[in-house]
């Protein structure tokens, strides 16, 4: 099965040539790697996000929102029920794209079919991320964070949409993809187990967070706040404030 797998993506790959996103060339695949599980397990080992079990540092946190493709928004800092403050920053990236992979469209059948866009975000849509420092562990409760933008084309926007574990976010938005186009769940599993858990798996957990939102093209002013619920203490982060170009 992975065999085919592998054909099915390197069938879509030769149409792509580059899995690059616009605007993040430090944070993508290059042209060199394609959109394989082989390729996408090089290009991690080739930039390789911190895999430690915490984050410990305003730069470390950009640099895995950078290593994901997203662009940092300002930093912020949370007050803790602990006594403690922890520093933070969130991020965002447009679509079509997916953290790990790049630009996740396939052909299917393959070599024969049309090409189907599996990307967790697509176009019209901004993926968030948000990274505190020294979160070690947390609550299985991961919702708390939320979203505030405004689309300043369409004038559109909401002062609350939810965040929640960001693989979780990734991994949900491309089964819902698959989902929507027909694609048989073995063929989107193995996607998934070949090239995408191996990838978002190399992330620390404890206290990223992700959220998917449906922005419209334009320019949109977001600010991401909320709170994580660690396992002794709950912390209140004030927004990280940014500016994405969706298209």
């Amino acid at each position: 099965m992975l065999g085919w797998i592998r054909n099915l993506v390197s069938a879509a790959a030769s149409g792509l040539a580059t899995a690059t996103h616009p605007g993040t060339t430090p944070a993508t695949p290059s042209s060199n790697y394609a959109l394989t599980p082989t390729g996408a397990l090089n290009w991690i080992g080739a930039h390789p996000i911190p895999t430690g079990s915490v984050i410990d540092s305003v730069d470390a946190a950009k640099l895995l929102l950078r290593q994901l493709g997203i662009t940092p928004f300002t930093s912020t800092i949370g007050a803790c029920t602990d006594l403690t403050f922890p520093l933070a920053v969130g991020g965002a990236v447009h679509g079509p794209y997916t953290p790990g992979i790049g630009d996740l469209t396939i052909q299917f059948p393959p070599h024969v079919g049309p090409r189907v866009d599996l990307n967790a975000v697509r176009k019209g849509e901004v993926l968030y991320g948000f990274v505190p420092t020294g979160i070690i562990d947390e609550s299985t409760n991961k919702s708390g964070m939320r979203v505030a933008w405004l689309n300043l084309d369409t004038l559109q926007g909401d002062i609350g949409e939810p965040m929640g574990g960001f693989t979780d976010t990734i991994l949900d938005a491309v089964k819902k993809r698959a989902a929507e186009a027909r694609i048989p769940r073995d063929v989107i599993n193995g996607i998934i187990d070949s090239m995408l858990k191996p990838a978002l798996n190399r992330i620390p957990q404890a206290g990223v967070r992700g959220g998917l939102v449906d922005t419209g093209p334009g320019t949109v002013l977001s600010a991401i706040y909320g709170t994580v619920q660690r396992s002794n203490a709950t912390c209140l982060f004030a927004p990280s404030l940014g500016i994405t170009a969706a298209r």
